[in-house]
């Protein structure tokens, strides 16, 4: 069967606890080419998706796990690119087929606590502990390998990895090592982890509560940790996004996946599984929302707004975010109902 997401986290967690010299070497690298970010701005308040926090802690009112979020009212009023969700109580399961071991998503945490004694010594102001709490207890989806594999093409018979649109690296890899078919989403799958990373976290608000913190409600946990592992038949998997992609986004398999083609992979996956209790209402050109549009969606039969995620597919930049939207995008990550930003 697919395996459950505690099994998924233990694996982590195992692979993390044996370090062996390669990862000391590995650490090393990191320390000088990607060190750990610094609070340089300790007067300023820190938000993290519509709560905010302080060097002198003040806990954010968080709801009760498992109740609606109240969103009248909360936060600045701004237009701006936004990828939001509206909250509300569901339960999902999964029949597990299946899979070899192997077949696990990637679920790390984003920061690491600051001990007492590098604090002390330090002169840059610690991060407070409540917002590291906030910040590691969401899921982050990343590159893997060894994973099933997945076809180069599909069953629709599109989507030929032969075509020139797939990077060198990638055609090169897919030519020497994967040769029955892509095992490792390094180079290519960025997009769709982001994509699955901020599904994950908008399943988590919906089912936990935005106050769920890591080390409670393992179980809850661990059922939705195991929709995204990587296997053909997880409901959110790297191959369900790619065979979507292929068949109804003119995505080649191993092809860079746009925001336009991850939302509506999105979009497809969660409605062919309803039991996740989600909607998704997408933008493709702009972040004008149109009422009857998103009723269409969002309503059930008796006229009920229903959960429902809103992706708007707007540019905010060349190769980065254009310096006139950080004021905005600040300003979104205020709202309690955002779930982020991903491209």
């Amino acid at each position: 069967m697919l395996p459950t997401g505690y099994d998924i986290l233990t694996q982590r967690r195992l692979k993390m606890n044996n370090v062996d010299l390669g990862n000391q070497y590995k650490k090393i690298i990191q320390f000088f080419w990607d060190p750990e970010p610094k609070n340089d701005d300790s007067g300023q308040p820190i938000w993290c998706l519509g709560c905010e926090y302080r060097q002198a802690e003040t806990p954010c009112p968080a709801q009760p796990s498992g109740e609606p979020a109240d969103i009248t009212n909360k936060g600045p009023k701004t237009s701006t690119t936004s990828i939001t969700t509206t909250t509300a109580t569901e339960r999902t399961s999964t029949d597990g087929p299946p899979t070899p071991g192997s077949a696990i998503s990637s679920f790390v945490n984003l920061a690491s606590p600051v001990s007492s004694s590098s604090t002390a010594e330090s002169s840059t102001p610690a991060w407070p502990p409540q917002f590291l709490d906030d910040f590691e207890s969401k899921l982050w989806i990343t590159y893997r390998s060894q994973f099933p594999p997945i076809p180069k093409t599909t069953k629709a018979g599109s989507g030929d990895s032969s075509s020139s649109s797939i990077s060198l690296g990638v055609r090169l890899r897919s030519q020497l090592i994967d040769t029955q078919g892509f095992t490792s989403d390094t180079g290519w799958g960025c997009m769709i982890r982001s994509g699955q990373a901020l599904l994950a976290n908008t399943l988590l608000f919906l089912r936990l509560g935005r106050d769920w913190r890591r080390g409670s409600k393992v179980q809850e946990e661990s059922e939705l940790v195991s929709l995204f592992a990587d296997h053909p038949r997880a409901p959110f998997s790297i191959h369900r996004f790619v065979h979507h992609g292929a068949t109804a986004c003119g995505k080649c398999p191993g092809e860079w996946f746009g925001p336009s083609a991850a939302s509506q992979c999105i979009q497809a996956l969660v409605k062919s599984n309803p039991q996740v209790g989600l909607r998704v209402y997408i933008t493709s050109d702009g972040s004008d929302i149109y009422e009857k549009q998103f009723k269409e969606v969002a309503c059930d039969e008796s006229g009920g707004i229903q959960p429902t995620l809103i992706l708007l597919g707007v540019r905010l930049g060349i190769d980065r975010v254009t310096p006139v939207y950080w004021d905005s995008l600040k300003a979104l990550l205020r709202f309690p109902q955002s779930v982020g930003i991903a491209g």
